[in-house]
């Protein structure tokens, strides 16, 4: 069996098996009301009800690079699925389940695809929150089980924090992984909100290994109360970051 497919199915078991332990859980928040992590750098301080489901897909998302000639093009169908635990809690399954690698220079190029690696979140609402101000705690472990030329040197660890408060929103994020360990800080504001439509400016300001000076937008549509659409971009500045990130994805509620 390939890593990727080992990937997914590690990824459908555990879904399968979450899914039978909290099915019993009737009562679900109202699809509309549900907030996705998709798009943007942080993720929405706010989880999914009692044995609701719900799954994010990029179409994909794509990371560019350019440094000393060499060009760097990654292309990936990143997966997360998401159930509600109860007490505040979530639970996330996440996989990049497919990545294409090309890289350019003025003598060589090399194309690598396979299976991604993979990860397991918890999120946590934290006390205190309100209809005013919203924050909540989310700690992920990543798993390796990416192809040989895909697969990270080291598992990678994050704990981070997400606060919302009208149309504002702050993130922090501690991240170790095999380049080391640095810190993430990210305000974005939402300039537009409607029931369909929503739109946001965001920056990114990170330290240590996970150094990088970044603007970005994205927005979303809400084509149905269960169904979410987003398009975003990402412009990076520090040396050892890449140069646009952006995609295309689609989030919904499982019935």
């Amino acid at each position: 069996m390939t890593s990727a497919m080992s990937a997914r199915v590690v990824l459908r078991a555990a879904a399968l098996t979450t899914l039978a332990c909290v099915g019993a859980l009737a009562h679900a928040q109202d699809a509309a009301d549900v907030e996705f992590d998709r798009p943007g750098i942080g993720f929405s301080p706010s989880v999914l009800a009692p044995g609701q489901v719900a799954f994010e897909q990029g179409l994909p998302d794509v990371a560019y690079d350019d440094s000393d000639g060499v060009r760097t093009t990654r292309t990936t169908a990143a997966s997360l699925l998401r159930v509600g635990l109860g007490a505040d809690l979530e639970l996330q399954l996440g996989s990049d389940s497919r990545v294409w690698e090309l890289t350019r220079s003025a003598d060589a190029r090399d194309r690598v695809q396979g299976g991604g690696d993979s990860s397991v979140a918890l999120k946590w609402v934290l006390p205190g929150s309100d209809d005013d101000l919203q924050w909540a705690l989310l700690a992920r472990q990543g798993v390796l089980t990416g192809a040989a030329d895909i697969r990270a040197g080291r598992a990678q660890q994050d704990l981070g924090v997400s606060l919302a408060t009208g149309d504002l929103a702050f993130y922090v994020n501690g991240t170790r992984d095999e380049n080391g360990t640095g810190w993430t800080l990210s305000p974005s504001w939402t300039y537009l909100s409607t029931d369909i439509v929503a739109a946001y400016v965001e920056a990114g300001l990170g330290t240590g290994a996970q150094r990088s000076r970044a603007l970005g937008t994205g927005i979303t549509w809400r084509v149905a109360p269960a169904v979410q659409l987003d398009l975003s971009v990402l412009r990076g500045f520090a040396a050892d970051e890449d140069d646009w990130t952006g995609g295309f994805g689609v989030s919904f509620v499982l019935p």
